[in-house]
This record gives structure tokens, sequence and C-alpha cells, in this order.
């Protein structure tokens, strides 16, 4: 029996996935399986769908040492537009595979063999979370949470046909195609990246979607290069008609990134919490826009909301700031996920 994957009892898996969390592996391969690679962009793009997976014991225990999906799944942004099982994550895991992944971090032998042997040979015959019974060929997800998605029933679906608009990703990671820039900005795509920069002389710019949008629920995993003062156009009509979901540090009011701006009205709901911003990696800055309703998360968290008629309908865009000040400001996007409401 593998008793170095087996759970101890219903509280203490927190503690051993804590404990076992902290040594965590680089980028790379383990006997054939990619090992792990922690990420910040939390797990909020994947539960929109997979929403089962929120309360789950592995998805939490890893989410509280910031290791997410992606870090063990890929970015899979094909299987996020698709918003369906039409294309796959970029990894998964079948039963030959999982404990050969989980060592990667998790470093045999259990740290606490003797009590789980004691607590295997006390449930003998019982079920496992897993709904597997105790043997020899139990694998770490049999007890440690059963981290595996629900088959949905007949009928049932995850895109368009249960109800949901369909997910599409607005950034191939090849080209600009679909993307129109305006002003001197330089706008390129780096090893599948969108990246925008200042022109010559500090010039500013902005890069908008072709089409325009007007209620939908967007999600841009993406990182800066600090200083910086750029954000995220929404519902863009001209520069005096838009919506901007920030990505800045403003003073005079203090506000940091997924502060809501509006030309001529400056903010509309301002995010005051500096300590949810990731100045070193990746963020996730979820924007909704129904109706008059505005709401921005920034790694999980709501950090703004506001009612504003103003406008209903645009373009979906990025911007890049002039000045001196800002000359080393990078904007680097991996992914870019609408849902048409």
């Amino acid at each position: 029996m593998r008793a170095s994957f087996l759970l101890l009892s219903g509280a203490a898996i927190v503690l051993l996935g804590l404990a076992c969390l902290q040594d965590r592996p680089p980028s790379g391969k383990a006997d054939g399986v990619s090992q792990a690679t922690p990420q910040a962009t939390g797990n909020g793009t994947c539960l929109r769908c997979h929403a089962e997976f929120a309360d789950e014991p592995i998805s939490k225990v890893h989410a509280k040492r910031e290791l997410y999906c992606d870090g063990c799944h890929g970015a899979s942004t094909a299987h996020a537009a698709s918003g369906s099982a039409e294309a796959k994550p970029d990894q998964l895991f079948g039963r030959s595979d999982t404990n050969t992944f989980c060592e990667s971090c998790h470093k045999p032998p259990h740290p606490n063999a003797a009590k789980v042997a004691a607590w295997a040979k006390k449930r003998e015959g019982q079920m496992l979370p897993s709904g597997r019974g105790i043997m020899d060929a139990n694998i770490c997800t049999d007890c440690h949470g059963a981290h595996t998605m629900k088959r949905p029933a007949a009928g049932e679906g995850r895109d368009s046909t249960d109800g949901r608009h369909q997910i599409v990703s607005l950034f191939n990671g090849r080209d600009l195609t679909g993307w129109v820039p305006e002003g001197k900005a330089i706008w390129k795509t780096e090893a599948g990246m969108l990246v925008g920069t200042q022109g010559p002389d500090f010039a500013p710019g902005d890069l908008f979607t072709e089409a325009t949008y007007c209620d939908f629920d967007l999600t841009v995993t993406y990182k800066v290069v600090w200083p910086a003062n750029t954000g995220i156009w929404f519902r863009y009509q001209n520069p005096q008609k838009a919506y901007q979901g920030d990505i800045l540090e403003y003073a005079k009011p203090e506000a940091y990134s997924g502060t809501i701006y509006c030309p001529g009205k400056l903010f509309l709901g301002i995010n005051a919490d500096k300590g949810l911003v990731n100045r070193d990696g990746w963020n996730v800055m979820r924007i909704r826009a129904q109706g008059p309703h505005l709401q921005v998360w920034l790694n999980g968290i709501r950090v703004a909301e506001a009612r504003d008629s103003t406008i209903d309908c645009g373009r979906i865009g990025f911007q890049v700031h002039p000045g001196k000040e800002f000359g080393p400001m990078k904007m680097i996007v991996r992914q870019i996920l609408l849902e048409p409401l």
C-alpha cells in the first residue's frame, strides 16, 4: 500500500498540504512529466467554468501557497477560449502520471507515514473521496481530494449550449489580427505575448479591437514593467468617451491598478489596496460591464464598482501613457478572454 499518500483525517489535509508545499520545484521535467511552476494569476479564470473546484481541498491548499491552476495545467489559452471541452488544457494527468507529478514537489516519504498507515488500516474497506477503496494502487488524488472534473450528464455542457455565451480569445498569440493601433506607441508580439511600449520621444499610443462590445465579462492576464501608467480600455468610443481599468500608481487621490477611470470624471471607483498588485509578476484583471453596472476584480478580489450610463458600447483596448517618467514602461499581455453577456 502506498501509505505515503493517504490522508490522515479531514482537517489534516490542509496542514499536510501546507507542510509539503514548502519545497517548490523549478520549471522543467520530472520523469517525463512537466513540473509545477508557481504562478501569480489566481484561479479566477478557471473557476468561471469549473466552480466545483473553488472549495476542493487540493485547489484550496495550493492556492494558499500561490500555486494556481495554470501552474500544473499550463496557460491553456485555447481551452479557456473555447468555453468547452473542445480544446483540452495544455497538461492533463492520467492515473499513471499523477504520483510522479505530485512527487516533483511533495517529496516522499510521507512525513507522518506511521499515522497514515494506522489510519488506512482502521478504515480498510471504506470508500475514499475518489470513490475507490484502500488498495496498493492508490494514487495521491484518491485520498487528498478527488481532484477530478465532474462529468456532465447528457445534455449538459460548458459552452453556449447550456445557456452560457461562448468565451472568446481576443488575442491569438501570434500577431495583431483583430487589433488596430492608434498613436505612436509600439505594439508587437514577442514569445506569444502582446507587448506595448512608448514610441520615439516617449510618445503615447493605444491598441484597440476592430470590433465593439456592449455587455461583457473580460479577463486579461498581464504584467507591467514599472514605473507605468497604462490600462485596459473598455467601451471606448473616443478619447473623451470611454472607461478604463487603470494600471497605475496615483497619489491624489490614492489609487492603484483596478481603479475605474472615465475621461472628464476621473475615477468612478478606486482600488486603494496597493498590496493586491503583483509588481513583479502576472496579474489578472477582470472587468464586467453590464448596462450601467461596472465592476473590476484584481487577482480574484473585487476592487472597484460603479454605476454610470455615459457609455453603453465601444472597443476594448490598451493604453501606453506619454512622459519621460514612464520611459521604461512595458505592458505585457498573455491572455485576453471575453464572454459576451
